[in-house]
């Protein structure tokens, strides 16, 4: 069994974080277009902001934490592949 490295710990936890965080901001897009689900012509939301303005920030951030998945993603396989060619050069 092949010690790991810690730069390789390090990937390991960026790609892990970067994951965690994308699904954080998913998760708060998810609830910003309930809570603007819930707008009707008696409750229209905030003054400051329309509804199509509040779907479009929440449809940007839901991007952003779709990016930052696949950043993560990224950084895994980028990780898994130094791994492997750390552990096919001891061999």
């Amino acid at each position: 069994m092949s010690i790991v490295p810690r730069r390789a710990r390090l990937f390991d936890l960026a790609a892990l974080a970067c994951i965690l965080a994308g699904a954080a901001l998913c998760a708060v897009a998810s609830a910003r277009f309930t809570e603007i689900g819930k707008y009707s012509y008696q409750h229209p939301g905030p003054a400051s902001q329309s509804a199509l303005d509040a779907a479009d920030r929440a449809r940007y951030l839901a991007y952003a934490g779709v990016g930052l998945i696949a950043i993560g993603c990224g950084v895994a396989v980028v990780g898994a592949i130094g791994h492997s060619r750390r552990k096919a050069q001891q061999s």
